[in-house]
């Protein structure tokens, strides 16, 4: 199962005002990396992420996604020895709520850069957490709820 501490959450949803920003990994429809700093993103319900992208026309994560849904993100805090890499299905917001949502817990500066909310909403169904934390080694998966 996958459940994040309240540490995690907090690590998570700071990251880019700690300047610790999460890196967003997909696979692109010509089968090489996108890979972009998302500094929106943050924890959406007890197991999954979520980012904004304020572009979505010139976004190769979205071009990446619409083709290959799998994606990773890390968060690394290397001085504190805290790092998550977590790895799920990326979909976009399902309706008005949860896209609002996304925005108004994105970071101050972040929803500075797209004052119209012209971009999207991206969710992240998370299926596995693997990494370090104050508790010491984490390692969650959905198949542990499931199995």
């Amino acid at each position: 199962m996958i459940q994040f501490t309240a540490r995690m959450r907090a690590d998570i949803n700071e990251a880019f005002v700690e300047r610790h920003p999460i890196l967003v990994c997909a696979v692109t429809p010509e089968g090489t990396p996108a890979v972009s700093f998302r500094g929106s993103a943050q924890t959406f319900a007890p197991d999954g992420l979520a980012f904004w992208v304020r572009n979505p026309g010139g976004s190769s994560t979205l071009r990446a996604i619409a083709v290959h849904p799998v994606v990773t993100a890390v968060y690394a805090n290397m001085a504190e020895r805290r790092h998550y890499t977590m790895t799920g299905r990326a979909r976009l917001a399902r309706d008005a709520s949860e896209t609002a949502q996304v925005f108004e817990n994105s970071a101050t500066a972040e929803q500075e850069r797209d004052p119209e909310r012209t971009g999207v909403a991206v969710i992240v169904e998370l299926d596995a957490v693997r990494g370090r934390g104050v508790e010491g080694p984490v390692q969650m998966s959905r198949e542990d709820a499931e199995g």
